[in-house]
């Protein structure tokens, strides 16, 4: 048993045996003293009374003692189980003789039962909050009245580099405002910042509570979202004018088509066929954005596929063009398989060879490399063409990019070819990069992993 502190004032044992041994003492007295007023006695006889008198006192006080005792014994057996219930160390009371006391002890032994439990469910509470908190992504961080802060969760040290002790020390500044100008109007405040390095957007909502003058302020990094919604807003903007481009030339073309045919003039022809390559590089765009847009919805399904049999295929499929343009094709491709989608491998390969036969001048050439480096399949397409000027690098995988626009729509470019390139690659488990040195052509090189023999299954080509 644990030890505990003396309680101070005097025991229920002692003020009974105190109060009922003064009105036992008071009753005896009351009672010689009678016997005393109304009987005529010697002397002696008045001594023997007083000595019997005294003897029944103190005999009357031993009784009184030993009564108070057992009387007052069961409800420091009560108190003391109680105290053993509230530390722990019981689970139950033990039953007593005493109705009433065994009625309390019940009744205590249900308290205490629901006391318990109340606890139980409120830590089961803390910890499942904990956990919620802690896993949510959004920092989270609790001030009280005093602007002292009684809580933060593992977001929110993420994203705003450190927690202080309180809201004066909070960065950055405007989050501080948006605190205090809720406790002011009691009403939630949005504020946004940017911070850290690298510097990332953040959005803010400070929250009051509805009982006291506490904030709640949730911290949300919107990075990422202002960038997609800005990809989205120029992606639009870009597609509306690649389509108009070529729609407003077919427009311009078939007026000028139909005044040449009233007039009979021979330049009609040569309106048709403006028209018609404005229709060719309308459709090609149009069909850019379909498998782009599907690319994106859709998971490609994987299986067993021979990429120099695709490739080469790709290639000759290309060369009428390539020897147009007097370009000398060279292929160096060893037998490699992987586990991909034939319909956009054949895609990306088609778009990574166009665009190489797009930007190399007459006499130039392409060439197409495959092998197996380290348990990757590597393809490279390489050019004698222009090349790219190095501030653009990092830039050519993405939609609507040219480095020149002017050359781009003039040899029939989209602007999405690369886009697809990267994303079909990247949904297959590669990397696709690009090296290149103004004026001297440009080498792709794309990084896809090959399929494990055990599951190789057939070819096909």
């Amino acid at each position: 048993m644990s030890s505990r502190s003396s309680p101070g004032g005097t025991s229920f044992a002692f003020r009974l045996f105190v109060y009922f041994g003064l009105a036992y003492l008071a009753l005896i007295g009351v009672i010689g003293w009678l016997i005393l007023e109304s009987v005529e006695v010697s002397p002696g006889q008045r001594n023997s009374i007083l000595l019997i008198s005294v003897g029944a006192g103190i005999v009357g006080l031993v009784v009184v003692g030993l009564l108070a005792r057992s009387t007052a014994a069961p409800i420091a057996a009560l108190t003391e189980h109680t105290l053993e219930l509230t530390e722990g160390e019981s689970d139950v009371l033990p039953r007593s003789q005493v109705r009433e006391l065994d009625q309390l002890g019940l009744a205590i032994s249900k308290l205490e039962a629901g006391q318990r439990k109340r606890v139980v469910q409120a830590e089961h509470a803390t910890e499942t909050l904990e956990m919620v908190l802690g896993a949510l992504r959004q920092g989270t961080v609790l001030f009280s009245e005093a602007d002292e802060v009684v809580y933060a969760n593992p977001s929110a040290q993420e994203l705003l580099g450190a927690v202080p002790a309180t809201l004066s020390g909070l960065a950055p500044f405007p989050f501080q405002n948006a605190v205090r100008e809720c406790r002011e109007t009691h009403r939630p405040v949005e504020r946004a910042a940017e911070h850290g390095k690298p510097v990332r957007r953040l959005r803010a909502v400070a929250t009051p509570f509805s009982t006291d003058n506490r904030i709640l302020l949730v911290v949300v990094d919107v990075t990422d979202l202002d960038r997609v919604a800005s990809i989205r807003r120029d992606f639009v903007a870009n597609a509306s004018h690649e389509l108009k481009t070529p729609v407003s030339a077919i427009i311009a073309s078939s007026e000028a088509l139909q005044i040449a045919v009233v007039r009979r003039d021979d330049s009609s022809l040569g309106f048709a066929q403006q028209i018609e390559r404005s229709a060719r590089q309308l459709d090609r765009l149009v069909g850019d954005l379909l498998d782009l847009s599907r690319l994106e919805r859709e998971q490609p399904e994987l299986e067993p596929l021979s990429l120099d049999l695709l490739v080469r295929e790709e290639m000759e499929r290309l060369r009428p063009v390539a020897e147009e343009k007097a370009i000398e094709l060279s292929m160096e491709l060893a037998p490699t398989q992987i586990a991909g989608s034939r319909r956009d491998i054949a895609i990306a390969a088609r778009n990574l060879l166009d665009n190489a036969i797009r930007y190399t001048g007459a006499g130039g050439s392409v060439g197409a490399a495959l092998r197996t480096v380290n348990g990757e399949v590597v393809l490279r397409i390489s050019d004698t063409g222009e090349g790219i000027p190095t501030r653009d690098l990092a830039r050519v995988f993405e939609r609507f990019y040219r480095v020149d626009a002017a050359r781009s729509r003039s040899t029939g470019g989209t602007g999405l070819g690369l886009a697809i390139v990267k994303h079909v690659v990247e949904s297959h488990g590669g990397t696709v990069d690009v090296e290149s040195e103004l004026g001297r052509g440009s080498v792709f090189t794309v990084r896809l992993p090959v399929l494990d023999g055990d599951n190789a299954g057939p070819s096909l080509a």
